[in-house]
């Protein structure tokens, strides 16, 4: 009877260090949550400008190193802005030692953000917090 004791208090002991064991690797995970951006009206709404920002603030946060503001300056959608979203997105994959794909978004229309190139900015956002996710600190 003794036996069965001392065998189910080791048991119980070496149960309870595996589940401290598993919550402490658990606590060394990164996990950041980035926003879906979406685009109300023509042009860049201020919404998708924000969202964007925001997003990369967070990611600048996380991974150190320096993010621009993208700015759409007009009521068109400007080649600047899409191009400064690249660019962030760039800077993200070398923070992350380029462990992440992260291709290029494309905007073909002048007067509107095409759904293609906001799933692409959004995608890459999902890349970017997976992969900061699955890092140790």
């Amino acid at each position: 009877m003794k036996n069965i004791v001392k065998k189910l208090v080791l048991i119980v002991g070496l149960s309870i260090l595996a589940t401290a064991h598993a919550e402490e690797e658990n606590d060394q995970k990164k996990y950041i949550y980035l926003s879906q951006c979406s685009n109300f009206g023509d042009g860049v709404s201020y919404f998708f400008q924000s969202c964007v920002n925001s997003n990369f603030s967070t990611i600048a946060r996380e991974l150190g190193g320096f993010y621009l503001s993208c700015t759409n300056f007009s009521k068109e959608v400007d080649s600047i802005f899409t191009s400064c979203v690249n660019s962030g997105f760039r800077d993200a994959a070398r923070s992350l030692e380029n462990n992440v794909w992260l291709p290029d978004c494309y905007n073909f229309d002048r007067t509107k953000l095409d759904y293609s190139f906001i799933s692409c900015v959004n995608s890459n956002f999902s890349q970017i917090q997976r992969e900061i996710g699955q890092r140790d600190n």
